[in-house]
């Protein structure tokens, strides 16, 4: 079955695999990931693994930034990185 919740501290080196495996092999992207996890950017709920009989097959991130406008910076929610293991 199924299941998309959360990340958990512990999994962090599961969401590191599953990212590089699903980006060819690059380190850009679980970087990106480790990098996000900075408290000005991580919002810890909208980390969320897909898990299947007890393994992590995906990710998918939300984080803030801040976006320049004319008007000065405006809150948002980003998405990325989204990453399947490449089997799924």
């Amino acid at each position: 079955m199924l299941t998309i919740r959360p990340e958990t501290p512990v999994e962090a080196a599961a969401i590191y695999a599953v990212n590089q495996l699903a980006f060819d092999g690059r380190l850009a992207e679980p970087d990106l990931v480790e990098a996000i996890r900075q408290p000005e950017h991580f919002i810890p709920e909208l980390s969320l693994a897909a898990e299947e009989d007890g393994r992590i097959i995906g990710h998918i991130l939300f984080s803030r930034i801040h976006i320049q406008t004319e008007k000065g910076p405006v809150l948002a929610i980003c998405l990325a990185p989204m990453a399947v293991l490449p089997e799924y």
